[in-house]
C-alpha cells in the first residue's frame, strides 16, 4: 500500500506541475537555438542543462565540445547512461516553416497533421530536446521526493547532428568513466499518430563521406572542355563506381541483407499492424520508389542507402553560364543493416578514389566524417521488458520493429563499453530535420509519465534478475 501510494504522489505531482513545466522549462530550452555549428547557441543550452541539473546532481563534468557528464544518486550502486543529445540540425527552407523556427509557438499544423490539435513547433522539439527535457524534469522531481529508484550517469551530447565525433573518441579511449553502468537509454518520443508506442531493436550503421575534386584551372569557357579536366564530371563517374542503378557496386554492399526468420517473421506481423501512410505522413514523404508496401517497407529498414545530400558545383546563378567548373563537391551518407565494419567499406571506396584519380588530370580528395556500425538489442532485455511495460502502464500498446533505418552513435555504447541501449518512450512528434518540427501538445505529460513508469519498471526488473 506504501508504494501504490508513493507512486500516486509522484503522478499527482507530475500532472500539477505540467503546465508549469511547458511553460518555464521546455519552452525556454525549445527557443535556444542549439544547431550544431552554432557556438554561441550551443552554450547557452550547456549552461542551461547545467543549472538545471545541479541541484540534484554529482560529479558533473564539462568536456570538449559541449558534451557534459553527471551522476545522479539513488538506490543502487550500478547506475543506468542516460544519454541524451541537445544539439539539433540548422534552419533550412525558413519560408516553409509556419512560425519562428526557434519560437517554440504553439499551434495546430497545416493538413493532414491538422488532426493532432495543438503542437509545439521548433526546431529540436521532437529530435531531441523535449524528450530530454521531459527527462530530466522527473528525475529532479524524484530527488526532491528523495524518492529516485536507481542511480543515473547522465550524458549530454552536442554534436549527435555531426555524427558526435568527441563522444566517438571518449568511448573508445575513457571507457573507465562508464564503469559500473548496466545498459543505456536514450529518451525518446517514439508513438505513431495513432499513439501506439513504436520500439526498434536497433539501428543501421553509417558511414559519412565527403568527396571533393577540382582543377587548378580558373572557370574558362566551355569550348575548352575537350582540352583541360572537369572535375564533375569526374566526380560523377566516380560515384557511378560506387552505387548506380539503384545497387552498390562495392563488395562489402553488393549483397542483398538477407532477412533472418525472426525478422521475416516480425515483418510479417508489422504489415498486419502499420500504416505505411501515416508513417510517410510523419516524415513528410509525398512519393516513394516503389509500389508495394511490403517492399517498401522491408527495403526502409534493411536494404543499404546511398544518399547524397549535397552536391555543389558550377554556375548557381540565374540564367546560364557555358563555363568548365574547377570544382566539384558532394556529401554523401550509406546507411545498412548488415555486419560490416565502416573500415572496411571505407577503404573498398578509398581504393576506387585512388584508381580514380590516376586516371584523371582533376584532383581527388575523400574525407571521412564520421561511421560506426549497425547494432542490435535483444528482444527479451531488461531494457525492451521496461519500456513496454511503462508503455502498457498508461493504457498504450507497444509495437515491436526489428530495425530502426536510422543511425545513432548510440552503436558505438554497444561495441566499446558492451552496453545494450535502446531508444524509446511516449510522445508524438515529427518532421525532425524538416520545416515545422513538431511534439503534439497533449502527448507530453505521457512523456513525463512513461519516464516514471520506466524508471520503475526497470528497477524492478534489475532488482528480479539480481
Amino acid at each position: 500500500m506504501k508504494s501504490e501510494n508513493s507512486m500516486q504522489r509522484h503522478v499527482n505531482m507530475i500532472n500539477e506541475t505540467h503546465d508549469g513545466f511547458i511553460e518555464n522549462e521546455l519552452l525556454p530550452f525549445l527557443r535556444i537555438p542549439s544547431f550544431t555549428l552554432n557556438k554561441k547557441g550551443i552554450n547557452q543550452a550547456k549552461e542551461f542543462l547545467i543549472s538545471y541539473i545541479r541541484p540534484f546532481s554529482d560529479n558533473i563534468k564539462e568536456f570538449e565540445e559541449g558534451l557534459i557528464m553527471a551522476d545522479v544518486s539513488g538506490s543502487t550502486e550500478s547506475k543506468l547512461l542516460i544519454y541524451m543529445m541537445y544539439d539539433t540540425q540548422p534552419i533550412t527552407k525558413e519560408k516553409e516553416w509556419i512560425s519562428e523556427p526557434f519560437g517554440a509557438v504553439i499551434k495546430t499544423l497545416p493538413p493532414p497533421l491538422d488532426k493532432l490539435d495543438k503542437c509545439v513547433i521548433a526546431r529540436g522539439a521532437y529530435n531531441s530536446k523535449s524528450p530530454l527535457m521531459c527527462f530530466l524534469n522527473v528525475i529532479r522531481i524524484l530527488k526532491e521526493q528523495d524518492a529516485l529508484p536507481l542511480s543515473l550517469k547522465l550524458l549530454f551530447d552536442a554534436q549527435e547532428e555531426i555524427g558526435s565525433p568527441f563522444l566517438l573518441e571518449l568511448l573508445k579511449n575513457k571507457k573507465e568513466l562508464f564503469k559500473g553502468c548496466t545498459d543505456a537509454y536514450y529518451p525518446s518520443m517514439k508513438q505513431d499518430l495513432s499513439g501506439k508506442s513504436i520500439l526498434k531493436l536497433g539501428y543501421k550503421g553509417i558511414l559519412s563521406l565527403t568527396i571533393k575534386v577540382s582543377s587548378k584551372n580558373k572557370e574558362p569557357h566551355s569550348a575548352f572542355s575537350s582540352m583541360i579536366p572537369n572535375p564533375v564530371r569526374d566526380l560523377i563517374q566516380l560515384l557511378n563506381k560506387i552505387y548506380a542503378n539503384n545497387e552498390f557496386l562495392i563488395d562489402s554492399l553488393r549483397k542483398p541483407y538477407v532477412l533472418s526468420e525472426k525478422e521475416r517473421n516480425m515483418i510479417d506481423d508489422l504489415m498486419e499492424e502499420i500504416n505505411l501512410e501515416e508513417i510517410k505522413q510523419k516524415a513528410g514523404i509525398v512519393e516513394t520508389i516503389e509500389n508495394d508496401p511490403r517492399k517498401t517497407f522491408t527495403n526502409y529498414l534493411f536494404k543499404p542507402t546511398f544518399n547524397i545530400s549535397t552536391l555543389k558545383s558550377g554556375f548557381l546563378g540565374g540564367g546560364t553560364k557555358n563555363m568548365v567548373p574547377n570544382s566539384a563537391t558532394c556529401n554523401i551518407d550509406i546507411r545498412y543493416a548488415q555486419d560490416i565494419s565502416i573500415d572496411e567499406i571505407y577503404e573498398e571506396i578509398q581504393e576506387i578514389t585512388k584508381k580514380s584519380a590516376k586516371k584523371s588530370k582533376s584532383h581527388f580528395e575523400l574525407i571521412k566524417n564520421i561511421g560506426y556500425e549497425s547494432s542490435r538489442v535483444d528482444k527479451n532485455s531488461t531494457l525492451v521488458h521496461s519500456l513496454i511495460q511503462s508503455a502498457k502502464q498508461l493504457g498504450y500498446s507497444t509495437q515491436i520493429w526489428p530495425l530502426s533505418a536510422a543511425a545513432a552513435p548510440l552503436s558505438a555504447i554497444k561495441k566499446n563499453i558492451g552496453l545494450n541501449f535502446i531508444a524509446g518512450g511516449l510522445g508524438i512528434g515529427g518532421l525532425a530535420h524538416a520545416p515545422n518540427e513538431f511534439v503534439q501538445l497533449n502527448s507530453i505529460i505521457d512523456t513525463r509519465l512513461a519516464n516514471l513508469y520506466f524508471l520503475m519498471k526497470y528497477y524492478e526488473n534489475l532488482q528480479k534478475e539480481e
